[in-house]
């Protein structure tokens, strides 16, 4: 009973951010064992022992327990929950937006922040603005922010606006001249080190108490004569304030490598500068961001204060990792510069471009990520449940082929005249068409050697939807006589490829290992980007078409 119990117990949990209640996993168990009605009080007291055991566990052992013990459960269409309502939200009055760093390709763990924020601008019949935060000239690139551009379109994200805060560039320097002419602000010339040393010990430097005019002079040599590292200008406020990111944070630095948009500017705004005047500029309402950001809010709504800006409303979200895969960009960045990777679009990452290109369609994502809801629980999501979500998606609408690999030749002796079959495309939707087949009276095919790893003289094999045949020579290439066309209960039913008409194909895997083999002939009627389940080995997306057929694995 034990096992039942648990089992709803952790699905329970998982539909509602990992604590799972009472009433909901007794009503599911009495669901499956009737019997247990005439013993309500020990059940009771047992699934109370259970939700509480459960319930002390994280979401990701939660999950990873009931993939063992009831993977289906994962699997399970369950009532779309919507998600909470946005705090403080006016229909017609909401502004959110997502702000992208052009320093690498999104993941979906990106896609997640900036749907969610799209997500509940357009539920509230708001605006949504899409914000590049381009300040940091060493590692933003053009292919960044197309790439951020196509992604997001991609995934079915729209806006109103897009801004690059490196084209507000003066209007940061306006800002932090006024905070030095009111005494809120001094360029400090320390090294780094003992910045941080000083921050550590709640200490203050020497440029602290220089006069805004001392300030200004030195503000002016950062644009021409001091060196990057050599100064900064940092905001005034308490060197001993419990929070660490409001001792007197840099505000504005020297960067001497030339933007890409902007080459003649050399002073940058740090980040939490940049989002809070930003967010003001822009009078963004609401904010849905990762909650390692958490800290530096109070900074950024200090900063708001400061010129009277009024803060928008703040969710801050757990992020979310997906089991088994590196979604740190600059780990991936260092893999693919070091050729560890074949790109941002290995299949072995979580890249929007890599799902992409695998054959992950957006509105799987946008499902996957909806589930995942808004909780501050970290939590590692088994790759199985994108999978599930992905597969609902293309399971109606990819064609049924052919594909062997590992082949031997299989050569049929004594097949009828004029023999001719034929199959759907699609089992589930004739509407997809037929393929046909018309077969010599000796023909010979290509199968997977690993169907005849154990076979013996006369036994009988059905190549699927065409023909039954019996064995009479194994070795080399397997020779077989026709036995009959209808289909016969209990024979092992495998697939093949004519040898007289195929075409190569290659299949690019999870792994980034290649698969290759012989692809049936109506394959050539695909066109790129198509989606097909090549029976017996899994879903697959035709990446390019040329001789060779090639495509990249999405999943089984």
């Amino acid at each position: 009973m034990k096992e039942v119990i648990l089992k709803y117990a952790l699905k329970n949990a998982i539909d509602h951010d990992g604590k799972a209640q009472i009433g909901a996993v007794i009503s599911k168990v009495l669901g499956e064992k009737k019997e247990l009605k005439e013993r309500i009080r020990e059940l009771s007291k047992e699934v109370a022992e259970v939700v509480k055991e459960v319930n002390n566990m994280p979401l990701d052992e939660q999950i990873k327990k009931l993939k063992e013990l009831a993977p289906e459960l994962l699997e399970k269409k369950k009532e779309e929950k919507e998600l909470p309502e946005l705090p403080n939200a006016k229909k017609g009055k909401v502004v959110m937006m997502w702000p992208p760093e052009p320093s690498k390709y999104l993941h979906i763990g990106h896609a997640k922040s900036a749907f969610l924020n799209y997500y509940y601008a357009k539920r509230y019949n708001g605006k949504f603005y899409l914000r590049f935060e381009d300040t940091n000239p060493e590692k933003t690139k053009e292919e960044y922010y197309e790439n951020a551009i196509e992604d997001l379109k991609w995934l079915g994200i729209s806006w109103e606006k897009v801004d690059y805060v490196s084209d507000y560039i003066e209007k940061f320097y306006e800002y932090s001249e006024k905070l030095i002419n009111e005494g809120k602000a001094y360029v400090c010339t320390c090294p780094v080190e003992k910045v941080r040393k000083l921050r550590a010990e709640k200490k203050e430097c020497e440029h602290r108490n220089q006069t805004p005019k001392e300030n200004m002079e030195l503000w002016k040599k950062m644009f021409s004569e001091f060196k990057e590292g050599e100064a900064s200008l940092r905001l005034k406020i308490d060197m001993s304030h419990k929070n660490a990111v409001m001792r007197d944070p840099t505000i504005m630095r020297i960067v001497e490598k030339q933007h890409i948009r902007k080459p003649n500017y050399r002073v940058w705004p740090n980040y939490d500068f940049a989002t809070a005047i930003m967010d003001g500029i822009e009078k963004i309402t609401h904010r849905i961001r990762s909650k390692e950001f958490e800290l530096r809010t109070e900074l950024q709504r200090y900063i708001q204060n400061l010129f009277g800006i009024k803060s928008p409303f703040v969710i801050e979200i757990a992020r979310f990792n997906l089991e088994g895969v590196v979604a740190s960009g600059r780990i991936i960045r260092e893999k693919v510069e070091k050729g560890e990777y074949l790109g941002w679009d290995d299949p072995r990452l979580v890249t929007l471009i890599a799902l992409r290109k695998r054959g992950f369609r957006p509105e799987a994502i946008r499902n996957f990520l909806l589930k995942t809801g808004i909780s501050k629980t970290e939590s590692v999501i088994p790759w199985e449940i994108l999978e599930s979500e992905n597969r609902k998606v293309i399971e109606p609408i990819a064609d049924r082929y052919f594909f062997v690999k590992d082949a031997i030749k299989l050569r049929v002796r004594g097949i009828p005249k004029d023999f001719k079959s034929q199959r759907n495309k699609h089992p589930d939707h004739p509407e997809h068409g037929k393929i046909s087949y018309e077969v010599n009276t000796e023909e010979t095919f290509y199968v997977d050697k690993h169907d005849f790893i154990n076979a013996k003289q006369s036994d009988v094999f059905r190549l699927m939807d065409l023909m039954n045949i019996k064995i009479d020579v194994i070795g080399d290439e397997i020779v077989a006589e026709f036995e009959s066309k209808e289909y016969k209960q209990g024979v092992k039913v495998i697939h093949w490829v004519f040898e007289k008409e195929n075409i190569p194909v290659e299949v690019l895997m999870a792994d980034a290992s290649i698969e290759k083999g012989f692809g049936e002939k109506a394959l050539e009627d695909l066109k790129e980007d198509d989606i097909v389940q090549f029976i017996r080995f899994g879903y697959a997306r035709l990446d390019k078409k040329n001789k060779v057929l090639k495509f990249r694995y999405t999943h089984d």
